[in-house]
């Protein structure tokens, strides 16, 4: 009977970590809707809104770490809690942005607020679910990433035709008022199985052999260049379908959302396969790595909305896979102690691509008097890189030689 009870609230909780996830991605996707709007009303050009899509991940990325020690240090509980408020605070100040200079601060600074919730709600995976079912629930909780995508255009384009862009940040700042308080409630009575507020603080030591382990630095390179791929899709693609396919801002939602549920779903299902096969799914990585490269290829080439969507479809159900790979590797591998800032040191590294993509593709646009082409294929070959590095992870049985005594065995 208490494990049917502790069941029920494990998934209350993995519900409302979703729901943080989709607000997370709902805070840091309008901007890349209202871009061109914010860029004429402010009087930037598109390298200057390149800069200005990078400030949130300056900021997000330099937290990861930060806030994955914290939330093994303290809890979860608490710094999700804080996190969630200050980005919320910073999404609504988004809305008063004056000048290059305060856009540039407020949305560094709200990438602070954001860059503590990965790591934690990663942790908390870990506090409220046993180790057989944290694989599963991770997945599923980082599935809320291709959701969140999904949900953001259809949500946000009608209301920045109908709100304006300033109003629209006030209006989706009030969502992370309403998660801080279901969280709360969700977890005030729930049992843990790392006891969270009591923080059982890793030593010197695990944080060591932890920062050592060449299975994780691998992982993270992989990660890194295949974000750039990802953040420089979803940080210009509402541009490009607008600017260069003369879709409309109300058509945006739905079409965008199309490649993110097929890579939501992957997610889910991948989850389930790399629980089953463990480190053996390094050749599935592979493979997908190379199939999004020939995918992104061909979306260069393209000719008409129907083929870049199809294409989309299809690179982004096979990045599905790797990142169920990246973002369970932590469960699956590390000790529960050092879970937050494993996931800090590997998410550090996919969204530091965040910083260079938008930045990059933003001067490739402009240099090239608007074409989208040489962007383009900058994605796919960052996408190939990270393929090759993948090459190299070891196999379960070498990476079983390689760990020490802050990994666990993989498979």
């Amino acid at each position: 009977m208490e494990d049917n009870l502790n069941s029920s609230k494990s998934k209350m909780i993995l519900l409302v970590l979703y729901f943080g996830w989709i607000v997370s991605y709902i805070d840091r996707t309008v901007v890349s809707l209202s871009i061109l709007k914010i860029g004429e009303d402010l009087s930037l050009d598109a390298s200057k809104l390149g800069i200005v899509l990078s400030a949130f991940f300056m900021g997000y990325a330099l937290m990861q770490i930060p806030g994955g020690w914290l939330a093994d240090r303290f809890g979860s509980r608490k710094v999700i809690v804080i996190a969630v408020l200050f980005w919320s605070v910073f999404t609504a100040l988004t809305g008063l942005a004056w000048s290059l200079t305060s856009l540039l601060l407020i949305r560094f600074l709200f990438g602070i607020g954001e860059g503590g919730y990965p790591s934690a709600s990663t942790k908390a995976i870990s506090d409220y679910f046993p180790a057989d079912k944290r694989t599963k629930a991770q997945s599923t909780m980082m599935s809320s990433n291709s959701l969140g995508a999904a949900l953001a255009p259809i949500i946000c384009a009608p209301l920045l035709v109908w709100l304006g862009w300033r109003h629209v940040f006030w209006v989706i700042s009030l969502l992370g008022i309403i998660f801080v308080v279901w969280f709360l409630l969700s977890t005030r009575q729930a049992g843990g199985y790392s006891n969270s507020d009591k923080a059982h603080k890793p030593k010197k030591e695990e944080y060591k052999q932890l920062l050592i382990n060449p299975y994780l630095w691998k992982v993270l390179l992989v990660f890194f260049f295949i974000n750039i791929t990802g953040w420089g899709l979803s940080s210009w693609m509402p541009s490009y379908l607008m600017q260069v396919l003369g879709i409309d801002l109300k058509s945006i939602g739905i079409i965008s959302a199309i490649p993110t549920l097929f890579m939501a779903a992957g997610m889910i299902i991948s989850g389930r396969i790399i629980n089953k096969v463990g480190s053996n799914a390094k050749y599935g990585v592979i493979t997908g790595i190379f199939i999004m490269g020939v995918s992104l290829y061909l979306m260069t080439l393209s000719t008409s909305i129907v083929q870049v969507i199809i294409y989309q479809c299809i690179a982004f159900t096979f990045m599905s896979f790797v990142m169920s790979f990246i973002f369970t590797l932590p469960h699956r591998v590390m000790e529960q102690k050092v879970v937050g800032t494993a996931f800090g040191i590997l998410n550090f590294g996919g969204q530091a691509a965040g910083i260079f993509s938008p930045m990059i593709m933003g001067a490739l646009i402009a240099s090239s008097g608007g074409s989208y082409k040489s962007a383009f294929l900058f994605l796919t070959v960052c996408c190939l890189i990270a393929g090759v590095i993948a090459c190299f992870l070891p196999s379960a049985k070498r990476n079983q030689e390689v760990t020490d005594s802050s990994v666990k065995t993989v498979g």
